[in-house]
């Protein structure tokens, strides 16, 4: 049973919808009039669903905002999400592609049309599930392998993102100048403990960092990007300037109340350092892009050197503190 929740503010599609979507064909169809009735929805269900029919044009939420919210939630990132809509408008299409959206589907709706997608949904469902479920124990065991201090590898965390994704979303900004404060958070002793634990070790504890700083940003407009080496990068589009301090505040009491310092040999949370990358407050999508990538590179001291130097590096200073001792 294929279970769907379709979003349109007007009952003579949601009606059409209940003709076409029976139980008969193995479909369980939950229907709501807006947008803030569906994540109440979606929040109270026991089961998740596993298709989305919204339409786009909707009063209060839209139909593109709700795609992106649906998309936040981790078990939702990879379901169809198929929007309805009176237009063809290339620029609006486009933003409901970004925002997620996996197909379109036009008014007036065609029966036939409508079980056809839908059906389509239903196979790349099942697809994307036994691909997840293939992919289980490579994930794993891509996890124990060893990985670079400073690769940008990917968080399992909504709202983080890497430094790519990052960059691809400014350089998509309108042209002109947006309000916007640039920030970096970095872990201290990033490197020591990256080389005290394990790959899966290390990696938790990144992202552990990364749901503190996605807390500590709750209620703002921000993107967020691991960039390797314990360091952070990330925007936040307001005309109000960014409290680092508060910021580092909320993260160090999310840590403290939230820690997990398993396989990483009963550490404590390590202490965080948060700081505005510049004071200048109007950027365009391209010199804010570079601005970050231009503070990546001049940040870490051993940027650039081959691995099996950095490794020589450490040799030579661990030999010099066993001789001092």
């Amino acid at each position: 049973m294929m279970r769907i929740l379709a979003v349109d503010d007007d009952p003579v599609i949601l009606d059409l919808l209940t003709g076409c979507l029976t139980e008969n064909d193995n479909y369980e169809l939950t229907c709501c009039e807006s947008s803030e009735d569906a994540l109440e929805i979606m929040q109270q269900s026991n089961q998740p669903f596993d298709s989305f029919l919204l339409d786009i044009m909707m009063p209060g939420i839209n139909g593109i905002s709700l795609c992106e919210m649906i998309r936040d939630v981790p078990s939702y990132r990879a379901v169809p999400i198929i929007m309805i809509t009176a237009s063809k408008e290339p620029a609006m299409m486009q933003r409901a592609f970004d925002a997620g959206a996996t197909d379109f589907l036009c008014k007036p709706l065609d029966g036939v049309e409508l079980s056809a997608r839908i059906n389509a949904a239903s196979m790349l469902n099942a697809s994307l599930l036994r691909e997840r479920e293939a992919q289980h124990t490579l994930s794993e065991l891509a996890q124990m392998m060893k990985i670079r201090f400073d690769e940008d590898f990917e968080l399992d965390v909504s709202s983080c993102s890497n430094v790519s994704a990052l960059e691809n979303y400014l350089l998509r900004l309108p042209s002109g100048c947006f309000s916007m404060s640039l920030f970096s958070i970095s872990v201290e002793g990033a490197r020591g403990i990256y080389r005290a634990v394990k790959a899966p070790a290390f990696r938790r504890q990144m992202e552990q960092v990364a749901r503190a700083s996605v807390h500590s940003l709750e209620g703002m407009r921000f993107h967020l990007a691991y960039a390797g080496s314990g360091r952070f990068i990330g925007v936040v589009m307001s005309r109000a300037r960014l409290n680092t301090a508060t910021m580092a505040e909320r993260m160090l009491e999310h840590l403290e109340s939230s820690w997990d310092g398993k396989g990483m040999n009963g550490g404590l949370a390590p202490s965080l350092q948060v700081h505005s990358v510049t004071e200048q407050r109007l950027w365009s999508g391209l010199s804010a892009s570079n601005k970050l990538r231009e503070y990546l590179q001049s940040w870490d001291p051993l940027h650039g050197l081959a691995r099996h130097d950095e490794d020589n590096l450490f040799a030579q200073l661990e030999t010099a503190i066993d001789d001092d001792r």
